[in-house]
């Protein structure tokens, strides 16, 4: 074999060798298990205890603030009457970023009465809960 042909024999190697190290590498944090050491989330909310007509609607909004180091993405959920929307319902934020998250009351005919709601704010890796309490109040004397 002459040199030429087996320096070139050995840099095919070597490629074909690189190729797989890379495979490997990309199968093994495929399927590593997510570390979540850097991901945080703050939920602070403009009101807790809120008074609403019925008939009446009435928003309150809590922001969310992404304290974590990486790009995260959430779902969001209300846990309520079903005369409560969450919008948006899903978002992305970058580190230090923040997002306003809507809240709308909105209570029926016939729904006097103290009522719990709690909004959760959850990502594969964090995950907040805020409880608002609702009184809803006849608009008839």
């Amino acid at each position: 074999m002459r040199f030429k042909d087996f320096l070139a024999f050995l840099l095919t190697l070597l490629a074909i060798l690189v190729v797989i190290a890379g495979l490997i590498f990309e199968v093994v944090t495929l399927f590593a298990e997510k570390s979540c050491e850097d991901y945080s989330l703050f939920l602070i909310p403009e009101e807790t205890k809120v008074n609403v007509e019925v008939g009446k609607g009435k928003l309150v909004k809590l922001k969310a603030v992404n304290a974590g180091e990486f790009v995260d993405k959430y779902k969001v959920d209300v846990d309520g009457p079903d005369w409560i929307v969450v919008k948006p319902e899903s978002f992305s934020l970058e580190p230090e970023g923040m997002k306003t998250i809507f809240l709308y009351i909105s209570p029926e005919l016939g729904s006097e009465g103290k009522y719990e709601a709690t909004v959760t704010v959850k990502s594969d890796c964090v995950q907040r809960s805020q409880k608002i309490d609702i009184g809803v109040l006849s608009n008839f004397e």
